[in-house]
């Protein structure tokens, strides 16, 4: 069983649609799709919006919200997020997905160039943090110092400046990546109306339908 969990920020439009969509094209049995929000509300109906979108398409929906939790997380064998956003606040609270975490539209992109440029991203964020991690080991006891006191000392001002120079060159590296790389969020349809639920709803499904075969799927366009 593979089993894959969609994020989004409260689980009413984007990741209940995603789950949705799947479940719905998948033919493969032993492919699974839950959803969770990461400030999430238990019990939460999908908006009236997201619903109408299905029911006019025909699929049919139950869903209930629901928090994003660490058992969720652990059972999960891919995390699709609906922005970098939420992939960075799922990242922050559960470091160890991060070679499960991805974007719904990152995980979706078949251009082996800009695959490579994402693997390159990701790559230059683990040595910004390294780094960063690394220089304030060095200096804890001096940033336990500021913590307590919330005033900056000349060698503080320092190792503020020693940070910045270090991080530098990984974050322009980012920012050059970053600018050739196309956007990689779906856009949050809530309160909006039905023409812009329905843009939301038809990117999600091109995502879905290019990510089914990677999971196994022969042919998820015809379901």
């Amino acid at each position: 069983m593979t089993r894959v969990l969609f994020v989004c920020t409260g689980n009413t439009c984007r990741s209940p649609l995603a789950e949705a969509i799947f479940e719905h094209k998948k033919t493969n049995g032993d492919l699974e799709a839950a959803s969770a929000g990461i400030h999430g509300s238990e019990g939460m109906p999908m908006s009236e919006g997201a619903k109408r979108q299905l029911e006019k398409r025909g699929i049919m929906e139950s869903h209930q919200g629901k928090p994003l939790e660490q058992h969720m997380i652990t059972s999960a064998d891919l995390i699709l997020t609906m922005t970098e956003n939420h992939k960075d606040g799922v990242r922050e609270l559960y470091p160890e997905a991060e070679d499960r975490l991805f974007t719904v539209k990152e995980y979706a992109i078949e251009d082996e160039e800009t695959q490579q440029k994402i693997a390159e991203l990701k790559e230059e964020y683990r040595k910004l943090e390294e780094t960063r991690k690394a220089i304030l080991q060095e200096h804890q006891a001096e940033v336990e110092d500021y913590n307590q006191k919330k005033e900056k000392t000349k060698q503080q001002e320092k190792l503020e400046e020693k940070l910045l120079d270090a991080l530098q060159p990984h974050q322009s590296r980012i920012d050059r990546l970053a600018w050739d790389i196309p956007a990689l969020d779906i856009r949050d349809p809530f309160g909006a109306g039905d023409e812009v639920y329905n843009e939301t709803y038809e990117e999600l499904e091109a995502a879905i339908e290019r990510i089914l075969p990677k999971l196994g799927e022969d042919d998820s366009s015809e379901s």
